[in-house]
């Protein structure tokens, strides 16, 4: 049926808006922004959201290896509450897309560079995993006192345990 139709059939543009364009009516984007694979130019498209604001949203999402929810935003230090409250409906975050730490064997500047493992922290889990050869759950890591339960619920998404060295 499609193969003797298929020339009659018009799908017209709505009135005033290109191809491809994907905002909707009062600006706001007709699809939510997923965060960890837009880039600046997709950013800047979101109310709220500037040129400086996109440039500082990838950088912090570079360092902390990707967003697991979308009020991290906040912790920019460039989002103000009330620009989260004019994107929050218009963003989202795929936290599979999240670059994992294998924390049993990355190295010591690897795990140095997330945001979220502060210098104590550091020395506690190079040292707890020279000792112990390092854990199997986050939970290992809190029974051991290597981190806090508060440390360990931020950092839970960003680890990964791994048995053996990981092939980059």
């Amino acid at each position: 049926m499609f193969a003797r139709l298929r020339d009659r059939i018009v799908i017209a543009q709505p009135a005033g808006e290109p191809a491809g364009e994907r905002k909707a009516a009062a600006g706001r984007s007709a699809v939510p922004l997923e965060l960890n694979s837009a880039d600046s130019a997709a950013l800047d498209g979101v109310p709220g959201i500037g040129p400086a604001t996109a440039a500082a949203v990838i950088a912090y999402r570079e360092r902390l290896g990707g967003f697991h929810d979308p009020a991290q935003l906040l912790e920019t230090g460039i989002v103000t509450e009330r620009n989260w409250e004019r994107m929050r409906e218009q963003i989202w975050a795929d936290s599979c897309k999240i670059r994992k730490i294998d924390i049993n064997f990355a190295t010591p500047n690897a795990v140095a560079e997330h945001p979220y493992i502060a210098p104590r922290t550091l020395r506690k889990t190079l040292r707890n995993r020279q000792l112990k050869g390092g854990w199997s759950t986050i939970e290992d890591m809190i029974e051991d006192h290597t981190v806090t339960t508060q440390e360990a619920a931020r950092l839970a998404p960003y680890l990964h345990f791994g048995t053996a060295p990981r092939e980059n």
